[in-house]
């Protein structure tokens, strides 16, 4: 996981790829600001935003359509199947 910058926000890449969306602000004491969609926020502990950024890099991958955030070594996201399949439920 990198953060990229400073501009007026850091970019967030993990695995080399930068997670759309995703901004950080660095803050006093150590701590992180992640900002979604320049509409909400977290403040975190480096380490906390260690653990989250990757599982949000993969919320938002397949939110966008792909099977997950690209991992190390991977020349492209891989684009999820169009049509997810339909499972009944038995309350039974």
């Amino acid at each position: 996981m990198e953060f990229v910058g400073p501009f007026e926000h850091y970019d967030v890449v993990v695995n080399g790829w930068r997670v759309p969306f995703l901004e950080m602000t660095p803050m006093t004491g150590g701590r992180v600001l992640l900002t979604l969609d320049h509409r909400t926020g977290v403040d975190l502990s480096l380490d906390e935003a260690e653990r989250v950024v990757p599982f949000l890099a993969d919320c938002i991958a397949v939110a966008s359509g792909y099977t997950a955030h690209p991992g190390d070594g991977v020349d492209a996201p891989l684009r999820r199947h169009p049509m997810m399949r339909m499972h009944g439920i038995d309350f039974g």
